[in-house]
């Protein structure tokens, strides 16, 4: 028994000694400090405490760093060793390692780094290994590659798994990866990429003979796509990296069965996660690298926005039915620009649309809403999915008090509109979303302080507090 736990002490701490090494040098990038004869003695301890297992941990190591260091003929000599050297055997002591998960970094470093140098019988090989351990989708006819490498963002991938960063030369792998993403961003339609580019005299020539009710852009009308440019503009860096975390880590917990798990578990999985893409995206800087060159630099930033204003005014002007396209927003609810501007709290698009004609009552479909309560009642009904509900739905209340206080006469239909299947009007929706929904003392008297704010607006615009809906007129529901 003795001889046994001690074995397992001896095997626990070489399986810690080797995510040291793989940490220094993935995620530390030691090889940048320190001296080639020191990094060596990392592959030299690599081969001691795991001889089996380093003819598959070495080569890839070694490969990583010829990344690093620009060596396409070393890369793809030791990421080639490395796949070839994973037999079964070594596969399952690999698997078997405690503390880490080692074989989805591998196959994804490898099929990027194979397709980014356009060697589609490598990068075929590690997609086969690869689909055979599970991690990938198994090829299911010839035409399988064919599909895959002409979808597959090889550039894009690339800079995923070798963040400029881990480069020897970091500012000139910076200046590359800003180059690629800048090359994905061409979408051989011109004037999409004058509105990509807010390039408005590019764009007005282009424009001159476009019918912008018809013109569509990935799928959207070109007035959607533009309101959604300038929003990713304004908002900046930070908010575009909030962003690219969050698609990125839902997309790996889709792929990801966790819901057998125990909720501690589950939770801590998603946390992991989470910090994972943040460190792929913004630790490494990826993602601002990504922004500057799929939006904007700092510098140039301004100009951008004051850009993509003029071609939106232009697009404005001249579409003839500006609430035309709708856009599916899942569920029992739909999209169109005026609803987009008002979800992202664009006060002068919304402005811009509204006087062009849109439709400020116009409903595209219902969300269910309801309130549970002490006693175990509940109350139930639908919220309309119109401009003044999707502002109070997103927290937009700077331009909810834009939208109530220019234009009053227009939202003054919506302060007492009803119907059976949706008891509520907006001012009842606005208390029971703010101030009911408080979690705590403090939010409860900020919640308050915005009620009290925004009361006398409401009023003016047409609310009525003895008006009745499912919940209670919204003179009881304050109690006054």
């Amino acid at each position: 028994m003795e001889e046994k736990r001690a074995e397992s002490a001896i095997d626990e701490a070489k399986a810690q000694t080797l995510v040291f090494i793989y940490n220094s040098i993935f995620k530390d990038y030691v090889y940048k400090t320190k001296e080639k004869s020191e990094i060596e003695k990392f592959f030299a301890e690599i081969r001691e405490i795991v001889p089996d297992e380093a003819a598959f941990f070495e080569p890839w190591f070694r490969a990583f760093v010829c990344v690093a260091n620009n060596d396409g003929k070393g890369s793809s000599e030791h990421f080639s060793a490395a796949l070839a050297n994973l037999t079964e055997p070594i596969y399952r002591a690999v698997v078997a390692v405690k503390n880490a998960d080692y074989l989805p970094a591998f196959f994804q470093q490898g099929l990027a780094f194979f397709l980014y140098i356009n060697d589609t019988e490598s990068a075929k090989k590690f997609w086969t290994a690869g689909a055979e351990r599970g991690l990938f989708a198994k090829p299911d006819s010839d035409a399988f590659f064919e599909r895959l490498f002409r979808t597959f963002k090889a550039k894009e991938q690339f800079w995923v798994q070798f963040a400029p960063k881990m480069f020897f030369d970091e500012k000139k792998a910076g200046e590359r990866a800003t180059s690629d993403y800048r090359a994905t961003a061409k979408t051989g339609d011109a004037l999409c990429d004058a509105v990509n580019d807010a390039d408005f005299a590019a764009f007005d020539e282009l424009s001159r003979d476009i019918d912008f009710d018809s013109k569509k852009i990935a799928g959207v009308s070109i007035l959607y796509y533009t309101i959604q440019r300038k929003e990713i503009l304004v908002s900046g860096e930070e908010k575009f990296t909030e962003n690219v975390v969050q698609l990125q880590a839902d997309a790996m917990i889709s792929r990801l069965n966790l819901s057998a798990l125990p909720e501690e578990l589950r939770n801590r999985q998603y946390l992991e996660i989470f910090h994972q893409i943040r460190v792929t995206y913004e630790k490494s800087g990826l993602s601002k690298i990504m922004f500057n060159a799929l939006f904007t630099r700092d510098d140039e930033r301004e100009g951008k926005i004051a850009g993509i204003e003029k071609i939106l005014e232009k697009i404005i002007a001249r579409t003839k039915n500006v609430d035309a396209f709708t856009k599916s927003a899942g569920g029992k609810t739909a999209t169109n620009a005026l609803l987009l501007a008002a979800e992202i709290g664009d006060a002068s698009t919304m402005e811009k649309l509204i006087e062009k004609g849109a439709d400020v009552d116009k409903s595209l479909g219902a969300a269910d809403f309801g309130m549970n309560y002490k006693d175990g009642s509940s109350i139930n009904t639908q919220i309309p999915n119109s401009l003044v509900y999707r502002l109070i739905s997103f927290s937009q209340f700077d331009a909810l008090k834009f939208y109530l206080t220019t234009f009053r006469d227009k939202a003054k239909k919506s302060m007492t509109a009803k119907t059976p299947k949706c008891n509520i009007t907006p001012l009842a929706y606005f208390v029971l979303n703010t101030l009911y929904a408080a979690k705590s003392e403090d939010e409860y008297k900020k919640t308050k302080a915005l009620v009290d704010e925004f009361l006398p607006i409401f009023i003016s615009a047409g609310a009525v507090l003895e008006e009745n809906t499912a919940f209670g007129p919204v003179k009881k529901l304050l109690g006054l």
